[in-house]
């Protein structure tokens, strides 16, 4: 009974930060074989159409956009590389609206 109990609250545990986390994500988008697919949220369209020129030849990746301290910011997987990952960086501040998410 006490292993059930344990294993309950880690899982609860799991859930809420789970969720915490969650609630601050603007947008997450999948990339597959240099394809893109938005998952979940909100993408500006002029930003969407950037972001398929950059990643043409990225086989598998997510990009997505949190708020951190009130501001967004995106977060990139390590299988993007690094000149890429920049590109989106820059290609993502250039929007006002990306402000405003």
């Amino acid at each position: 009974m006490d292993a059930f109990y344990a294993a309950s609250v880690l899982g609860l545990i799991l859930l809420l930060l789970w969720v915490a986390t969650r609630r601050n994500e603007i947008f997450r988008i999948a990339i597959r074989g240099g394809r893109v697919t938005v998952v979940r949220g909100k993408v500006p369209p002029s930003f969407l159409g950037d972001l398929r020129d950059i990643v043409r030849h990225v086989q598998d990746g997510t990009v997505h956009a949190v708020k951190r301290d009130g501001e967004p910011a995106l977060v990139i997987s390590s299988t993007v590389d690094e000149r890429t990952a920049q590109r989106l960086r820059n290609a993502f501040a250039l929007y006002p609206n990306a402000k405003r998410l």
